[in-house]
């Protein structure tokens, strides 16, 4: 311990004499450490931590798939629910669930939506999380005719009741029932995703399949929900691989004993964070890491290289020491110890950087609403990882320096005159590393470039439609107060009107979904064509829309007319398709007057009648992938859940009081919610490519400075070795552009190499991060060659300030330095 200490104090001593490189070292391993540090928190707080409850890793995702109709997962009937709960033998318990609004009201507050969550009874059990105040739900609670009941979340509790806990037992408005409150989940507690009240799915114990009821509850979302994702918690000492194959093997049964429904059907199981992060967002993240390894590479190389530059200069200093009786395990200890404080350092300024990182991130992310379970901090576990990317930083600067300098001859060295550089052959593995540096540069710079000109694109893209100065909300409509289609229609066609009357308000609508967000790909058919089997019709983005709808975004109609109040459930059935539809299923000829008809070979649908092409308008959301679309009317397709969208001559945001009083005042029990301009919306939906595109963007630009400097550090030292050689030279009659040509050509060697090896890198990597582009192609030739060139100006710059400076060199000098 005590020779430990004194190689520390050692190497504090040494850091002090060169201040200005010691700074550059602890910032190069700062940046390192800070950027794999936050990277690694959040892949740890998004992808390996898993669900806040006991043994997560036993929490299964568990649906139904029929590879045979190429459908990889879908949601369970309660038919083959009630079946597998019953027959398997692998899971402590199997729980079904779905999202939804709860809307609340019958307080003295105005009515308010929250995220609902509706559940099995079980739920609470599988996850093993009790409530706080008052009880969890009982068997009887999801059974038909039972009193409705619902649990609430801590911070509805908090914010809305004031956290009292006489509101056990209280009876509220929800969903159009008086419901009786009976528990108070934990803090935090928000499970599937943001969930904030829960209401028990009612399944009737003697349910079989052939009465075809369905999944229920007493203040449902729909009328019927079919079909629902299962979570299932396995026994201890119970594989995954083992619970699948006996619920395949229950599937294979039950398709046995019933072929009309469950033909072909086998289950689908993933751990639970897994599936709800999704393999393409895990993936991402995990190249990421990845990706600011090759950061933190970079800043070792660095440190490294100033180490063997270090080393070089102190090779008879060395040399004594070994002479006088110094082992060279001594050595090698002082030369790690001096690597140890530098990364040691490193590593706290580092963790500081994470910390503030990670809040940014944390904060940029929030618009999205991300699941409770995620929790991006820098706790216990990165802190080990610090720790160990610490250990390895330091090892991985260090190691090389401190073998090379104690392992020079001893006799060769006390006998060189140009002190050690004949002993100490360093030049071509520093420059081996400088390569390297330049090509994972390289790699992560196109990332980076690809990153800047999606951002770019976001920003000034013409998405066809207006975006500034439009309201949008959301309403539900619930079945106690609104039974049927002709009540919802006359609900929402009056308030159209009502909002459209008032002042600031240029056009009003109501749609299912919003242009440039996204929506559903339901199949088709088109009146004419033959298909063979469900998997031949066609899909395309569907959208329910009230009249002026295309006015409201201050759209043009290209062929035909506009839905009118007229287009309703008596008159002939109509649709409006979009260019991509047209030019893709009626190409070289007018659309308007053809017949098209949702659904597959089993659809009730009338036929519809097209009577107007429209542009595209991203319905297939920010990448617009699959564009082609239509619309139908909504008085001809009624729904409980639409979104109000207006166009407004004041600011967007100005009207919200406005809008919540006109729906309270057609019904006072109905609160709206989602209340945000539509660039707002169509900000949550695109904000993954700009905090993925700036984190991608720091990595690109960090990595080309510390290249730079690693450059620059190299030809500097190479400059400053070679004195007497270049004085020798002009000496000779050398002239100063032979002496920058001479040093450019060491330093464009190691340019060049790094170039080419990243732009590989780089090309592999960009087809890694394609979720994240917007518009922009991984290959993007312009990307590749604006790197080529910023690469090549940097390098250029790099070299030329040491080569400028040989040029300054006096011969009888150089001929006496040493």
């Amino acid at each position: 311990m005590t020779a430990l200490l004194r190689d520390i104090r050692f190497g504090v001593r040494m850091l002090f004499k060169h201040p200005g490189a010691t700074a550059i070292a602890v910032l190069a391993l700062t940046l390192g450490i800070g950027l794999t540090t936050m990277m690694f928190s959040i892949v740890d707080g998004a992808v390996l931590e898993g669900l806040p409850f006991e043994k997560p890793d036993q929490l299964m995702h568990i649906a139904r798939s029929n590879p045979s109709q190429d459908i990889v997962q879908m949601a369970v009937t309660v038919h083959d629910f009630v079946d597998w709960r019953e027959q398997q033998t692998s899971f402590e318990g199997l729980a079904g669930y779905f999202s939804g609004t709860v809307n609340v009201s019958g307080v003295e507050d105005r009515p308010e939506r929250y995220q609902g969550g509706f559940v099995t009874t079980n739920l609470f059990d599988v996850l093993r999380v009790q409530a706080v105040q008052g009880r969890t739900f009982l068997e009887e609670d999801g059974l038909p005719g039972a009193p409705p009941v619902m649990i609430i979340g801590y911070g509805v509790w908090r914010n809305r009741f004031n956290s009292d806990p006489s509101i056990i037992g209280t009876t509220v408005r929800t969903n159009g029932r008086p419901t009786t409150i009976i528990g108070v989940m934990p803090d935090g507690f928000a499970f599937p995703v943001i969930q904030e009240a829960w209401i028990p799915i009612l399944i009737d114990p003697g349910i079989t399949r052939g009465d075809g009821r369905a999944f229920n509850t007493p203040a449902t979302v729909t009328s019927e929900t079919r079909s629902v994702p299962l979570i299932g918690r396995l026994k201890d000492g119970v594989s995954q691989d083992q619970a699948f194959a006996e619920l395949t093997g229950i599937a294979r049964r039950l398709e046995l004993e019933y072929p009309e429904t469950n033909e072909g059907i086998r289950p689908y199981m993933k751990p639970f964070t897994k599936q709800m992060i999704g393999d393409e967002v895990s993936r991402l993240l995990l190249n990421m890491l990845g990706a600011v390894f090759g950061v933190l590479l970079i800043a070792c190389a660095n440190v490294a290289n100033l180490l063997l530059a270090r080393a070089a200069v102190r090779t008879k200093e060395v040399a004594v020491r070994i002479a006088l009786g110094a082992s060279r395990a001594r050595v090698i200890s002082q030369h790690l110890a001096e690597a140890g404080i530098l990364a040691a350092c490193g590593a706290v300024l580092g963790i500081v950087m994470a910390y503030f990182g990670t809040d940014l991130f944390n904060d940029a992310i929030a618009v999205a609403n991300p699941p409770f379970w995620i929790d991006i901090d820098v706790d216990g576990t990165v802190l080990l990882f610090v720790l160990a990317v610490t250990v390895l930083a330091s090892l991985a600067a260090g190691s090389l320096p401190a073998i090379q300098a104690s392992g020079g001859n001893v006799g060769d060295v006390l006998k060189d005159e140009a002190r050690g550089s004949s002993s100490l052959r360093l030049g071509r593995f520093s420059r081996g590393l400088v390569a390297a540096e330049i090509a994972l540069s390289c790699g992560l710079l196109v990332a980076a470039g690809l990153m800047i000109k999606t951002v770019v694109k976001l920003r000034t893209v013409d998405f066809g439609f207006q975006t500034e100065n439009i309201f949008t909300a959301r309403i539900g409509l619930f079945e106690t107060d609104y039974p049927d289609p002709a009540s919802q229609i006359q609900f929402f066609e009056q308030l159209q009107e009502r909002l459209e009357a008032k002042p600031g308000v240029v056009a009003a609508t109501f749609t299912s979904a919003f242009p440039g967000v996204g929506t559903g790909m339901p199949r088709f058919a088109v009146e004419g064509e033959a298909y063979t089997d469900d998997r031949d019709y066609p899909r395309a983005r569907q959208v329910v829309t009230a009249p002026r709808y295309f006015d409201t975004f201050g759209v043009s109609i290209l062929q035909g007319r506009d839905f009118t109040f007229a287009d309703n459930a008596e008159a002939l059935p109509v649709a409006i398709v979009n260019e991509s539809f047209a030019s893709q299923f009626f190409p070289g000829a007018s659309p308007v007057g053809r017949r098209i008809r949702p659904g597959a070979s089993n659809s009730q649908q009338p036929w519809m009648t097209i009577i107007a092409v429209v542009p595209d308008m991203y319905l297939g959301g920010p990448n617009n992938e699959e564009p082609q679309g239509f619309y139908i009317p909504f008085a001809q397709n009624p729904a409980r859940f639409m979104s109000i969208a207006m166009r407004t001559e004041v600011a967007a945001m100005s009207l919200a009081t406005m809008v919540r009083d006109e729906v309270s005042a057609m019904d006072s029990n109905l609160p709206i919610y989602w209340v945000r301009t539509l660039e707002d919306t169509m900000d949550a939906s695109t904000f993954f490519f700009g905090v993925f595109g700036t984190l991608f963007m720091i990595f690109g630009f960090v990595s080309l400075f510390l290249a730079s400097v690693g450059l620059y550090g190299v030809m500097a030292f190479s400059v400053n070795r070679r004195t007497q050689e270049i004085g020798l030279r002009m000496a000779l009659g050398a002239d100063a552009v032979q002496v920058v040509r001479l040093i450019l050509k060491q330093g464009l060697w190691q340019l060049g190499v790094g170039v080419v090896v990243g732009l590989g890198l780089g090309a592999v990597l960009s087809r890694m991060i394609r979720i994240v582009l917007f518009q922009v192609e991984p290959w993007d030739p312009t990307i590749f060659a604006a790197i080529v060139v910023a690469l090549a100006l940097a390098g250029l710059l790099a070299c030329s300030v040491p080569a400028k400076r040989a040029t300054r060199v006096d011969p009888m000098d150089a001929m006496r330095y040493e």
